[in-house]
């Protein structure tokens, strides 16, 4: 047998090459599976080490990322709580931050912008190139200067305004800043700056008259009291005494009237219940003046419709109560004794505020209007009495000082408010009384 094998082998060479290639392929195949093991361990520790590394590096991300975020969270705190406006642009002029303090100022949502055209949604005031947009597309920055923005409500916004362009990493213009802060309050405290300056002119000129006058005045005084004793009772000459004594009386009077008024008001505010405060001042002048609130047939009153509650407002009681007093008693005086005052009240919305009295009164942002109305069925104000009824010591009334609705005009001035007169309809004569007053939080509907 073995014989026949080893012939038989020999016998087939073709298999014998067949057996020779398997072997090479099997060999082969050993050195590609061993090549292969050593390549995936290889990888595999590649893989490991690449993997080590991408879990510090995702974990140093994660610090920065923090880090990155921890910052922009304190820059938006920041942002939000400023009281100066901060609007920025993209290149195109977009709105990117629209801070609360700007919505506050501007009267706008402050997610609203974000996203538009600056151009089609801040109005751009009296000063076009002071702006973001403008910035950005002259790539001129502006620092403190001073524009007048007019609202959609008619409120007359004083701000200064200044300007930045935004820049990326390599250097290039990507956006710009626009900052703002309201000058409006600053501007009503120049007014009131202005009027105490006059006032105290006024005051100067005021003692000087006199210094001037009233010690003359006083000499003339006593020697016609020494004459007039010293006369006989039918003596024709005590006519003429006594209208030299009432002249000085006269005199006297008017010095002290110019003395009081051009007397410097020191202001003493507080809190008060303007409801409260109007229905305490009539009842009390009625109590002052029964004469007059009874037998000239007055009625003042508060109509309940013109009541709203909360309406807080502060002012100097004294003051203000002496204003409407003064107010009161021209209105008796007008009607002769036969006619009917009436006093309203209301606080205002603030868009109807801004809409009607834009002019007369400067508002900060977070105010509105107390209107107060004292109307009367006389016979009304002429229209050359109406350019003048507010002048010191102007009068038509016969032994009037002409100082009662001048002092009138300084308290609400004063209180940085206004005081207008004018005609009703069908006859009478009115006093608006415009005071500025905080918008009541809890009253949203004064910001609608």
């Amino acid at each position: 047998m073995p014989e026949k094998n080893h012939d038989f082998i020999t016998e087939s060479p073709d298999l014998l090459d067949d057996v020779s290639r398997f072997t090479e392929s099997y060999a082969s195949f050993n050195r590609i599976i061993n090549n292969l093991q050593r390549q995936y361990i290889k990888l595999k520790e590649e893989f490991t080490a690449q993997n080590d590394k991408l879990v510090e590096t995702n974990r140093k991300l994660m610090e920065v990322t923090g880090l990155n975020l921890a910052a922009t969270e304190f820059l938006n705190s920041i942002l939000n709580s400023i009281a100066i406006g901060v609007i920025a642009v993209d290149g195109d002029g977009r709105i990117t931050h629209f801070n609360p303090a700007a919505s506050m100022m501007l009267g706008i949502a402050a997610v609203e912008p974000l996203g538009k055209l600056y151009r089609d949604v801040i109005p751009p005031g009296n000063l076009v190139e002071a702006n973001a947009s403008r910035a950005v597309e002259t790539g001129r920055e502006l620092n403190a200067v001073e524009k007048e923005i007019i609202l959609p409500d008619n409120t007359r916004l004083c701000v200064s305004v200044s300007t930045a362009i935004l820049r990326d990493r390599d250097g290039r213009p990507n956006g710009a800043v626009e900052v703002f802060h309201d000058l409006t309050k600053m501007k009503k405290m120049e007014q009131e700056i202005a009027r105490l300056n006059t006032l105290a002119a006024l005051g100067e000129m005021a003692a000087t008259i006199a210094h001037e006058v009233r010690n003359p005045l006083a000499a003339i005084g006593g020697f016609a009291a020494l004459l007039k004793r010293d006369m006989e009772t039918d003596d024709p000459r005590q006519k003429m005494v006594s209208k030299i004594i009432r002249g000085v009386e006269n005199l006297n009077h008017t010095v002290t009237s110019l003395l009081n008024y051009t007397r410097y008001e020191e202001i003493n505010r507080e809190a008060v219940d303007y409801g409260s405060f109007i229905r305490q001042t009539v009842e009390q002048y009625k109590f002052d003046n029964p004469v007059s609130a009874r037998n000239n047939k007055l009625i003042i009153h508060t109509p309940l419709t013109s009541v709203t509650p909360n309406l807080v407002v502060v002012l100097d009681p004294m003051l203000y109560r002496q204003m409407l007093y003064n107010i009161f008693t021209n209105a008796i005086e007008a009607c002769n004794g036969a006619g009917e005052i009436k006093v309203t009240y209301r606080k205002l919305q603030r868009h109807v505020a801004s809409k009607l009295y834009a002019e007369r009164v400067v508002l900060g942002p977070d105010e509105t209007i107390m209107e107060t109305i004292i109307s009367d069925n006389g016979p009304g104000i002429s229209e050359d009495v109406l350019e003048r009824i507010f002048t010191p010591f102007f009068t038509t009334k016969e032994g009037g000082s002409g100082l009662g609705l001048a002092m009138a005009w300084k308290v609400i001035k004063a209180h940085s408010g206004e005081i207008m007169a004018d005609n009703k309809t069908p006859r009478g004569a009115r006093f608006t009384l415009l005071l500025p007053a905080k918008i009541d939080s809890k009253n949203m509907e004064c910001m609608e």
